[in-house]
């Protein structure tokens, strides 16, 4: 009889990452990844909040529907890593399609919501007053999109062939120059399908229901939850980008990097984003202009700062208005759309 998926998980970073003697005068002992994380061992909050997304998310991969793009792949089964490493990944093992969350990770996304459901600026910008005790229930909400944009991403390495010819993708390489622009563009194609999934259920009956019911929006009519929930959304996925570390650029190393600079991958992302307002809610796509955009992601970078080391993305940004960075979008764009034409 095959061992349970956790037990599979487990092995898999046991095997994978092994330990390393590190240089301190005991010569102590240091694993990156040890394996499936014990949620018992964290604060009882956050221990059941994320157990109900963990089972929330494995019951909906269980129940994933065929969908004609998607490639073959074995049953899904999430689980969360001990590490403090904020990173993510998906591989294959044991005939089991795995997505990992480490708990450096988690406690990430928790600090940078946290900072954004306590920002007035964000609040100004949301709509909502930053006295009416909204604080908990709007870093429950964002939170949750975080997440569920990591699994989704991950999710869409898997269903959309990206591991082929490789045992895993992880999503913490943004600064290495170990990469090439054929990954980047299958990392754009994981945020883009991450958006889209993740809109879907947060205007959905079930993710709609329970937003609105924790930002206390029933009273407010459709287009103003709608407007409110996208906000949610834009300013989650940007905080969860703008955490990290902008990496430098020049037109000779941005073709190495493993995963497009930040200031591009929200760029592309806002394109995925803005095409499913257009498909689904028109109205969306000329409310979130280029001022509320801004307006936004003023509020992110001044809620989050100095968690990414107290850096902005102006180098990113003007680089990528020059003409080395115009071509790069545009390489970057073409290899996209050849992408999706091919699934």
């Amino acid at each position: 009889m095959s061992p349970p998926p956790e037990i599979l998980f487990h092995r898999w970073f046991l095997q994978r990452f092994q330990p390393r003697t590190i240089c301190t005068p005991a010569g102590d002992i240091y694993r990156p990844y040890k394996g499936k994380k014990d949620l018992a061992t964290l604060p009882a909050p956050l221990e059941s909040l994320l157990t109900t997304i963990q089972s929330s998310f494995n019951e909906a991969l269980r129940d994933e529907k065929d969908i004609a793009e998607h490639v073959p792949h074995s049953p899904f089964y999430l689980d969360y890593i001990d590490s403090d490493i904020p990173n993510a990944f998906a591989f294959h093992s044991d005939d089991y399609s795995f997505i990992g969350i480490t708990i450096g990770l988690v406690n990430v996304l928790w600090e940078t919501c946290l900072r954004l459901s306590r920002s007035r600026q964000l609040a100004n910008v949301l709509g909502i007053e930053a006295t009416s005790g909204l604080d908990e229930p709007l870093h429950v909400v964002l939170l949750r999109i975080q997440l569920n944009f990591v699994v989704t991403h991950e999710y869409t390495h898997h269903v959309h062939g990206h591991l082929s010819g490789s045992d895993f993708v992880d999503e913490i390489g943004e600064g290495g120059e170990d990469g090439n622009l054929i990954q980047q563009i299958l990392e754009v194609d994981a945020d883009g399908y991450a958006a889209y999934h993740v809109l879907h259920h947060l205007t959905g009956v079930e993710g709609r229901s329970h937003a609105v019911k924790l930002l206390k929006l029933a009273a407010e009519g459709a287009d103003t939850q709608d407007q409110r929930l996208f906000s949610c959304f834009v300013a989650a996925v940007g905080a969860y980008l703008f955490s990290r570390p902008p990496a430098p650029l020049d037109k000779r190393d941005i073709y190495e990097l493993t995963h497009p600079p930040q200031a591009a991958r929200m760029d592309c992302l806002m394109q995925r984003s803005i095409a499913w307002c257009k498909q689904n809610r028109p109205e969306l796509a000329v409310w979130m202009g280029p001022r509320k955009f801004q307006s936004l992601m003023g509020a992110v970078a001044d809620a989050t700062w100095g968690m990414n080391g107290g850096r902005d993305w102006t180098e990113q940004t003007e680089f990528l208005r020059s003409e080395a960075g115009a071509e790069y979008f545009k390489k970057l764009d073409k290899g996209f759309k050849s992408l999706l034409r091919s699934l």
